[in-house]
């Protein structure tokens, strides 16, 4: 696979994490207390996704791994799916 789209794809799901985990956050923000499900949910994705990450610059078996970021998305997908 190559470097490249390995690289552009990551860091577009780990922006796309953050972004989604930040908004998450402070629209479930009440009475100024942040919503703590949300907080660990996206510190699991990220963590998550750091470690398919590391794991698809260091394996041989990358595309293995790129399907592993994908399953990381789901989580990210379905709840958009229920606004549409």
């Amino acid at each position: 696979m190559n470097k490249w789209f390995t690289h552009i794809f990551n860091i577009i799901v780990g922006v796309l994490i953050v972004a989604e985990g930040a908004v998450y956050i402070f629209m479930n923000n009440k009475d100024g207390e942040f919503h703590l499900r949300s907080i660990m949910m996206t510190a699991l994705l990220f963590l998550a996704w750091g470690m398919s990450y590391r794991k698809q610059l260091t394996s041989e078996n990358s595309s293995a791994w790129l399907i592993v970021t994908i399953i990381i998305l789901i989580p990210m997908i379905l709840p958009w799916l229920f606004f549409i």
